[in-house]
């Protein structure tokens, strides 16, 4: 079968990486799959051969935007794929509109982000329940039970094509020795380390990170990530008088990215809204204790099968509450062979081949708009 996915930017987040890991097993099943990005936000894909891009470079105004919208449409018409598997907002907007427009049979959107009300992403949302309710997607998967539970006043229309698949998460697939791991990215070789990833924005929070090194003094923090907020975080740093202790690395490809966490001894997560939570599982499951955002979706992925957690949670997600659990933990190595262990055990939970399977599944329906989701996971072939 001829599959292609669509994502709207290039660059190295997690909805890129689940897109890897479902696209890789797919191919590992005989398929033939591309991934093609609206536009190019950094360079991680480019010798990707797998890989295509509508745009070279992250689009400029209306105009820019409508050029990245048409041009994903009529790549999907040439190509005339048999499946079409979408990520983010616009992707899934454009990207279903392309697919239905190319003749695609299988169409699987993916709700990567919670449903947003204000600005271009409230636009998408709105958009995005009017085409979901329509029965333009096929199938419409969330990767959490919290994700599901936001789309509870959604109309039936909308909410019978939803199905649940939880994100797969891969592990390390070698062991790095810590100072090796250190010397690769220029970090100190003894100091006490905590390490983050994600994308350098207000959302992601990695602001509370810095301004907690103020209150733990012999702390640094490394930090893996691009994004606008690079030149605050690093202002933040210097006013507090904690820039050597602060490691702004860049952004880090997904093949190192274990490499990466292997440098680090806790791994802290201050995002302040998620719909799953990829960079704390991995980090989880990588083998180290984490510090997260205190998030109700948070409390339910980072949880063992057997309900152990596998992490500390900063009430409030303060500046206050994440420098006293990440203390907490360099103060108390039982504790946190605990919650790595606990981390460790997350990877039964979130294999990468369970994810994959469950899309095969879903491409091998005849009939995909006689295949409906019911509850978290249960599907059931309607009748005429």
């Amino acid at each position: 079968m001829k599959i292609i996915q669509v994502q709207t930017q290039a660059e190295a987040a997690g909805a890129q990486r689940i897109s890897d890991m479902v696209g890789a097993g797919l191919q590992a099943r005989g398929h033939d799959v591309r991934t093609v990005f609206m536009y190019r936000k950094t360079d991680v894909y480019d010798g990707d051969p797998n890989a295509d891009f509508i745009l070279r470079s992250t689009p400029r105004g209306p105009a820019g935007r409508a050029r990245a919208a048409f041009g994903l449409i009529r790549y999907l018409i040439r190509e005339r794929p048999d499946a079409v598997i979408t990520y983010q907002y616009w992707g899934n907007l454009f990207g279903t509109i392309g697919g239905r427009l190319a003749g695609a049979r299988h169409l699987i959107a993916n709700q990567s982000g919670q449903p947003m009300t204000r600005g271009l992403l409230g636009i998408a949302s709105r958009l995005d329940r009017l085409i979901g309710a329509w029965g333009f997607y096929h199938h419409n998967i969330v990767n959490s039970a919290w994700t599901l539970a936001q789309f509870a006043a959604y109309p039936v229309a909308y909410r019978r094509r939803l199905r649940r698949i939880d994100h797969g998460v891969a592990g390390p697939d070698r062991r790095t020795n810590k100072a090796a791991a250190r010397a690769a990215f220029g970090l100190p070789a003894g100091a006490r380390l905590v390490v983050s990833t994600g994308r350098l924005t207000p959302e992601k929070n990695p602001h509370v990170l810095v301004r907690a090194l103020g209150l733990l003094p012999d702390v640094h923090v490394a930090i893996a990530g691009t994004g606008p907020s690079r030149d605050d975080l690093a202002a933040i740093a210097k006013e507090a008088g904690v820039s050597d202790r602060l490691h702004l690395v860049g952004e880090v490809p997904p093949a190192r990215i274990f490499e990466f966490l292997a440098a680090g001894d806790l791994f802290a997560f201050a995002s302040r809204f998620e719909t799953f939570g990829l960079s704390a599982a991995e980090a989880a499951i990588s083998g180290l204790p984490v510090v997260a955002s205190d998030l109700p979706v948070l409390h339910e992925v980072l949880k063992t099968s057997d309900g152990r957690p596998a992490a500390l949670f900063a009430a409030g997600g303060s500046v206050t509450a994440f420098a006293e659990k990440i203390g907490t933990v360099f103060a108390d190595p039982e504790m946190a062979a605990r919650l790595a262990a606990a981390g460790r055990d997350l990877a039964a939970r979130y294999a990468p081949e369970a994810m994959c399977l469950e899309y095969e599944r879903l491409l091998q329906v005849d009939d995909p708009t006689r295949f409906r989701a019911h509850g978290a996971g249960k599907l059931k072939v309607e009748r005429p």
